[in-house]
């Protein structure tokens, strides 16, 4: 069996990206955060600021084909529900605010986006979204998300129960060991390359954050530990595998009212409020595309666990993960690996 470790790493550390990676981004979101300091309207009061999104979550990776670098920052006003029932009015505070300043400002039925154009060598650009909240002037109030567009009729904005500081924590810490965090932080990237692979341009893919939260129920730490020395070395492959056949084993057989047909479905409900099934707007056909391409990368994966050559088992995960995951030249294929030097800069 190959030992593939170090080459996950490699693919790894080509595909993550942190908040700390992009400059550019981090310092326009520092602006707009200056802006709205300055601009918002004395009825917005007192608010938090906080990250949410991958890089909140340190499961960020880039994106494909040039695609924005992005940011998600999340805004809670402490006002209340009842003297705001139209959330458009709450968002337009930051729609506003941002527009006396910047041209390229849209709201978005879950966000306020602000677009920018690359001004370094990187040229892809880059945008950022603000979620807002509410969650009253008492503590002890639930929190609500802001949906709607601009001229949203009635019928389409609403208030959402939410608890999004709740959820990137849930997700941050959800293993006690930082090493197995790190393992599961690895597994979420690369499980996101794959979506970004095998789904591009599709509608109501599978969604990055659907792929961290079903690592909640269904990832496991790999690895092999040495009691004499108290080190533990990792087998990212297993962990895929063992990821990959846990989701599978949970998608079940269910009847659909409305097709009038039974259908197999994968539920990942979110732990925080609303607690709906993210893949929940995926069609029976698209949710079979995703059962289908789940069952190929886990044939992959077991190919070039069984396989003895590192550059053919490669040869296999490339298929699956894209042109990053490298593939060693065939010169070294007779060459013993040692154990991989795990490096993975994000927080523990």
């Amino acid at each position: 069996m190959a030992n593939l470790q170090s080459d996950f790493i490699q693919f790894h550390n080509a595909i993550k990206l942190d908040y700390d990676d992009n400059k550019e981004l981090r310092d326009k979101r520092d602006e707009l955060l200056e802006i709205l300091d300055e601009e918002l309207p004395s009825d917005a009061g007192s608010y938090d600021i906080f990250h949410q999104g991958s890089y909140a979550m340190h499961t960020g990776v880039k994106s494909l084909d040039g695609g924005d670098y992005d940011i998600d920052v999340g805004i809670i006003f402490h006002v209340s529900k009842e003297d705001y029932s139209n959330p458009v009015t709450v968002k337009k505070w930051v729609y506003d605010a941002l527009c006396k300043q910047y041209d390229n400002v849209e709201m978005k039925k879950p966000c306020v986006t602000v677009k920018f154009e690359s001004e370094g060598a990187d040229e892809r650009n880059y945008h950022v979204d603000f979620a807002i909240y509410i969650d009253g002037e008492d503590s002890e109030e639930t929190t609500h998300h802001a949906k709607g567009k601009l001229h949203s009729n009635a019928d389409q904005r609403c208030w959402d129960e939410a608890a999004p500081k709740r959820l990137v924590n849930t997700i941050k810490n959800n293993l006690s060991d930082g090493d197995d965090r790190k393992q599961f932080r690895r597994v979420i990237r690369y499980m996101k390359r794959w979506k970004d692979i095998k789904f591009r341009g599709q509608v109501n893919r599978p969604s990055g954050i659907g792929l961290t939260v079903a690592g909640l129920s269904h990832f496991q730490s790999k690895y092999t530990p040495d009691l004499f020395s108290n080190t533990k070395t990792y087998n990212d492959l297993e962990a895929l595998e063992s990821f990959v056949q846990n989701m599978l084993n949970k998608f079940i057989t269910m009847w659909n009212q409305d097709t009038g047909q039974y259908e197999d479905r994968l539920e990942v409900h979110l732990p925080t409020p609303t607690y709906n099934d993210i893949y929940e707007k995926m069609t029976v056909n698209q949710m079979s595309d995703f059962k289908g391409k789940l069952q190929t990368l886990l044939e992959k994966l077991k190919e070039a666990k069984s396989e003895t050559d590192p550059v053919e088992a490669c040869k296999f995960m490339r298929e699956e993960f894209g042109d990053d995951f490298p593939v060693p030249d065939k010169p070294t294929t007779g060459e013993k690996r040692g154990a991989a030097i795990i490096v993975d800069h994000s927080s523990a």
